[in-house]
């Protein structure tokens, strides 16, 4: 820990006294010199004071005062804001003070609704209140706010379309058409504003799509943008209710909620204390703060902005993402290719930092690295009440240009992120590699935790032998994956092999991470997740509990290879393996091991601890051929119920595996309060498997296990923010 600790502080020093000092204020006047007496009233006057200087060998301070920053036109950093070889220009909080910036915009001019619309709810009459906003698309936003408190926007009840679910050959065909009963959506005449919510065709995504025409009499509408797959029934669950309408009067039915018509120019709002408050605000950007280089698709000219450090900010209140048919999508359309959509942005930008913010209360993601993104260090952030992913690493499609990697994620408490889009991830690195994401505590989550993932190999026409029977053939012009493909460079790969050499997500370490409650609202997902990322991964030392809805905490998925899980404590659900990967040292409470189908021979799962306490557990799940699995070997079982346990031990045995392996109690030094080292004399020893060294895992400030002695495992996180009908959000685990 003294190490970690010690290169952290190595990296992050920026020194107070610096060589040039500005300062900001929020009642401070942009005419001012910028001094501690006379400051800036905003970030650009101090960025701009910065490049009139001309600074060429100083590091440079720019302290901003506490207090609130609206700020309605991103702030961008371009590369005339580049520090000086060797130097740092901060922008930091003053000591001890807590700048705020935000991009709200208030709502004035409240007025009670005393003529109501006809489509207004009967039981919202006399409850609704009245604000003139822009008509048109001049401010359309897609959240609303008491403050930084999110207000729900009015929703319809939950439907499900009347097309049924199709089979897998045909999940690409008619992504802009959805089937609905009659009567569930209309013709309305601000149509422009209306979206719905829809998980087309599978558990693990969700769209919010606008619509461009409704046609009542068939009963079908044309949706904005493409959803991911068909807007079918789930595959599996024809009739589940799956889809709803946002932002339509007749949904506003609740105290809380709102609907915007541009059209008209009114929004409409029922408050819950009777009375609009002082503070509602409505966000006027996605994305508050962008630093940009010179971005090339051509594989070499890309110029990063360099050593800029942003500490001790806060920001909030931001718009949420919105799908265009401009989009590119990457696995899933869990995020968007090059898209902004998050409160600070890194694009085109290496040797960075963003230090001890806040990035809270906003309905899009926290931060991103597009594109070229290098040595950016993401370090001891508060990132939680987010709409969308908290941090993402995206870098180019596959092809020969790999240029986002080696950036640093460590000791950052993510949480109650992606409460509108469920399926983004808490970190998500895509074509992304050699970065490292350490010690963070990632918890309260709809969908999976963290991800490392590329583009498989179907999505270049190659089929897989295991998987699929016939070919999968995805049409060019799809939105996930198959733009971000860089054709003229990757050729026309034959199998599997090739086309992973163009994945770039490689030798990325994660380690000592705490993640727990992920997983509560969306289905087949995980913890922890890899597909397709490509080789030289490792999971290692992460801690992982309460996340009872994953197929797997951790899950080696389509086409991940050569990649390493070892040393985890796994609470629950366990590890999904598939390919050639390699399985070492970790402890699993209540957790099996599955061997899919696509599980090969170069696998190795080896020295690993496996303690049941359910009766009803069993240690491993076998789907692969039997001739594959020699493969597991000198491990540890152990069931409570130690008649079952040992009568399963043997039937894994009676497979010709584990020949070298153990029935016994491995000795935890106290399991009852979660201290699973291993006592001296362990028969887990005799096996070469390791004790783990717990005590490092979790934020640096407040260890995982030092927290959990003195809480219990049961004390978890505040919770995520689960729609009150979503029934229909059933877990599908293949």
């Amino acid at each position: 820990m003294k190490n970690v600790m010690g290169l952290l502080c190595g990296l992050l020093t920026v020194s107070a006294l610096s060589a040039a000092e500005f300062y900001v204020a929020p009642k401070g006047d942009d005419g001012n010199p910028g001094t501690i007496g006379e400051p800036f009233a905003t970030i650009e006057a101090a960025r701009d004071a910065i490049r009139s200087r001309n600074i060429t060998g100083e590091d440079v301070t720019v302290w901003i005062r506490g207090g609130v920053y609206p700020i309605h036109e991103t702030i961008v950093f371009g590369l005339e804001d580049s520090a000086p070889d060797g130097h740092r220009i901060t922008y930091a909080a003053y000591p001890g003070e807590h700048p705020v910036l935000t991009s709200a915009d208030g709502i004035r001019g409240w007025r009670k609704l005393t003529n109501a619309p006809a489509s207004l709810p009967a039981i919202a009459h006399g409850q609704v209140w009245v604000a003139d906003v822009p008509k048109g698309d001049a401010w359309r936003f897609r959240t609303l706010y008491d403050g930084e408190k999110l207000l729900p926007r009015a929703r319809s009840a939950v439907f499900a379309t009347t097309q049924k679910s199709v089979i897998r050959e045909e999940r690409w065909l008619d992504l802009r058409n959805i089937h609905f009963p009659p009567g569930t959506l209309k013709n309305w005449s601000n149509l422009e504003d209306v979206e719905i919510l829809v998980r087309p065709n599978h558990v693990w995504v969700v769209n919010y799509l606008g619509l461009d025409n409704v046609d009542e009499d068939a009963d079908v509408a044309r949706t904005s943008a493409p959803s991911t797959y068909t807007m079918t029934n789930i595959a599996g669950r024809n009739g589940v209710p799956h889809c709803w309408v946002e932002n339509v009067l007749e949904a506003l039915d609740e105290p809380g909620e709102w609907v915007l018509n541009t059209r008209e120019g009114n929004l409409y709002y029922w408050p819950e204390s009777g009375k609009p408050g002082n503070f509602i605000v409505a966000p006027t950007l996605r994305e508050l703060i962008r630093v940009e280089g010179t971005n090339v698709d051509a594989l070499n000219g890309d110029v990063p902005v360099r050593g800029l450090t942003f500490k001790g900010l806060t920001l909030t209140c931001g718009d949420r993402d919105v799908w265009t048919l401009a989009d590119k999508g990457i696995q899933h359309d869990w995020e968007m290719w090059d898209k902004d959509n998050s409160l600070l942005r890194f694009r085109g930008a290496e040797d960075c930092i963003v230090e001890r913010c806040e990035f809270r209360n906003s309905s899009g993601g926290g931060i991103r690295i597009d594109r070229y993104g290098q040595r950016i260090q993401i370090v001891g952030n508060n990132i939680h009440d987010l709409g969308g992913t908290a941090l993402l690493l995206c870098g180019y499609g596959p092809g020969l240009k790999d240029v986002n990697k080696g950036n640093l994620i460590i000791n950052n408490n993510i949480q109650t992120c992606s409460q509108i889009h469920w399926h983004n991830p808490g970190i998500f690195v895509w074509q992304s590699g050699e970065n490292k994401i350490l010690n963070n505590r990632i918890h309260d989550l709809p969908y999976d935790g963290i991800v490392l993932s590329g583009v498989r190999p179907r999505y270049f026409g190659i089929t897989d032998p295991v998987k699929w029977t016939i070919p999968d053939v995805i049409p060019l012009d799809i939105r996930e994956n198959m733009l971000t493909i860089r054709h003229d460079e990757v050729g026309n790969p034959q199998n599997a092999a090739e086309a992973r050499k163009f994945a770039h997500a490689r030798n990325n370490l994660v380690q000592d991470n705490e993640l727990n409650d992920c997983m509560q609202t969306l289905g087949d997902g995980n913890a922890i997740y890899y597909s397709c990322a490509a080789e030289g991964n490792t999971v290692r030392r992460n801690l992982v509990h309460h996340c009872a809805r994953a197929a797997a905490q951790i899950r080696f998925d389509d086409d991940q290879e050569e990649s390493t899980v070892a040393e985890n404590i796994i609470f629950g659900p366990g590890i999904y393996l598939k390919h050639n990967n390699y399985v070492y040292n970790n402890i699993l409470i209540d957790g099996d091991i599955r061997f899919r189908k696509e599980t090969e021979p170069g696998s190795r799962v080896a020295r690993n601890i496996l303690y049941q306490t359910n009766d009803k557990l069993p240690f491993y799940d076998v789907a692969a051929p039997l001739e594959k699995l020699g493969i597991p070997d000198r491990n540890l079982f152990y069931a409570r119920n130690e008649m079952r346990g040992k009568a399963e031990f043997a039937d894994i045995q009676k497979l010709g595996i584990e020949q070298n392996s153990l029935f016994a109690n491995p000795m935890f030094v106290d399991i009852e309060n979660y201290d699973l080292r291993l006592k001296p004399d362990s028969p887990a020893l005799k096996l070469g498997i390791e004790s783990i060294d717990i005590d490092r895992i979790g934020l640096l400030d407040t260890p995982a296990f030092e927290r959990i002695r003195s809480e219990g495992l049961l004390s978890t996180g505040s919770g995520s923010k689960i729609p009150d009908d979503a029934t229909w959000l059933e877990e599908e685990k293949h």
